[in-house]
């Protein structure tokens, strides 16, 4: 006789199981979203050895702390949130760690051609750092919003379903979020 299959366990639920003492409600958890927050680091890192160590992280930082989710949002943004901010600043940490390496090489210069390469480079390099610090400012779901929109290419339809929300509301959060980008760099620079 076959058994009736059992109604799937929200998040939410599999969580306080999991602060309530159920370390096997982690497992299901871990199944539902590894591929999501181990493909969404390896956006960032184009690296599957660094993508999968990133992962581990993430989950490590995200289950460390006895109730560390408060249910403020759906657990999947709470997720995604951690996934975004843990990915972003340790590419920060990288980056800065790759430029002081190699401010220790002498550089030899060829021509003026490599020379106005170089210093567009930094330009670009100095305002992308602008723009993560005015990011730095702005709410994490708006964050998380600008992320989905143009890091990811997410369509309003994908954002729509990714983030449970209506087209309009989408479209309006996006709009402000942008101006507070905007506003804060403004400031910075």
């Amino acid at each position: 006789m076959k058994s009736l299959a059992q109604p799937q366990k929200t998040d939410e639920v599999l969580i306080q199981d999991y602060y309530n003492g159920n370390s096997n409600s982690i497992e299901t958890i871990y199944s539902r979203y590894y591929l999501k927050v181990f493909n969404k680091c390896l956006s960032f890192t184009q690296n599957p050895d660094d993508a999968f160590d990133f992962t581990q992280d993430i989950f490590i930082k995200a289950f460390s702390k006895k109730n560390a989710f408060k249910g403020n949002s759906q657990f999947s943004t709470w997720l995604y949130s951690i996934t975004f901010n843990h990915c972003v600043s340790s590419m920060k940490r990288k980056k800065k760690n790759r430029t002081e390496s190699y401010e220790s090489i002498p550089s030899f210069i060829s021509d003026e051609n490599d020379m106005e390469m170089i210093e567009d480079r930094q330009f670009r390099e100095e305002r992308e750092a602008l723009l993560f610090k005015a990011l730095d400012e702005i709410p994490e779901q708006d964050k998380i919003l600008l992320e989905l929109k143009y890091q990811n290419n997410y369509s309003v339809k994908q954002i729509e379903t990714e983030l449970n929300l209506s087209k309009s509301a989408i479209k309006m959060r996006l709009m402000r979020a942008r101006q507070k980008v905007g506003k804060h760099y403004q400031k910075v620079i």
